[in-house]
């Protein structure tokens, strides 16, 4: 089922036809070159959608997913969501039908891929359109299915709280990440007095709402930083005076220095193992 159409985004919106010989899995290469958007839609099968190089966004009705270079996003099937990417793109989209993916959780989940899973991703989604699958292929499939579900999985999203009056503050900070306001102030804003705030955020979203609040201001930089903007300007963007307090919350949120994120969006890479 689609909610809507968009020919520019092909590849996130139509749920590919079976493989005659392997029905259980298809998909192709993503290759981009521009900045694209979708609205909410749905797959009717499960998607695993991995990134090469760039960033693409993924919102969910409850979270906000970024995958970033090396890794792969589960999206279980009927998962209301849309995407943004920021740039050029290259990856892949497998599609997964109900014979396999029962065995895996029915929430999204965020894994860094492996050497050998981008290995065996290239190799099928060349080959996944092929009216009937060899015995070498359908090997090759079962044994990258076995290293999908072997790799831990991460819950980096970003929660977004489901009480109305949270996702009022919520949205104004989406919105703008930048928004100085202190704790008070937002919830002044929610109507709640600043002790209930804290504790019904905490209880909606699983944070405290200053760290949430960062998250969401690093993922905003992420997303910045892939779309080749100036690391100084971003900062500003998202709020930071200073560029070395800037600095050090994304290392300690990414593992990476903020130059050395924006060289990775566009250069590609993938975990060691």
């Amino acid at each position: 089922m689609r909610l809507m159409h968009a020919k520019s985004f092909y590849f996130l919106l139509e749920d590919p036809p079976p493989s005659c010989g392997l029905p259980w899995l298809s998909g192709s290469p993503v290759r981009q070159t521009n900045r694209r958007t979708t609205d909410l839609h749905v797959h009717e099968r499960g998607q695993i959608f991995v990134v090469e190089s760039g960033v693409m966004a993924v919102m969910t009705q409850s979270s906000y997913w970024l995958i970033g270079p090396g890794q792969l996003l589960w999206l279980p099937p009927g998962f209301v969501h849309e995407a943004r990417s920021h740039g050029a793109i290259t990856g892949w989209s497998l599609y997964i039908t109900a014979e396999r993916y029962y065995s895996v959780s029915h929430k999204p989940f965020l894994i860094d891929c492996t050497r050998l899973l981008m290995a065996q991703l290239e190799r099928l989604s060349q080959n996944t359109k092929e009216a009937v699958w060899q015995d070498s292929l359908t090997r090759l499939a079962e044994s990258f299915w076995d290293e999908f579900l072997s790799i831990p999985h991460h819950s980096v999203s970003l929660p977004f709280p489901e009480d109305a009056r949270l996702k009022r503050v919520a949205e104004a900070l989406s919105a703008t990440p930048a928004d100085p306001r202190g704790q008070q102030e937002w919830a002044d804003m929610a109507g709640m007095s600043l002790r209930s705030f804290i504790r019904h955020f905490t209880a909606d979203t699983g944070m405290q709402f200053s760290a949430w609040r960062q998250r969401l201001r690093i993922l905003n930089a992420q997303e910045r930083l892939a779309r080749r903007e100036r690391v100084t300007d971003v900062a500003a963007a998202v709020g930071y005076e200073s560029l070395g307090a800037f600095a050090a919350a994304f290392r300690k949120n990414t593992g990476y220095s903020p130059s050395a994120y924006a060289q990775r969006c566009r250069a590609g890479a993938t975990d060691p193992m």
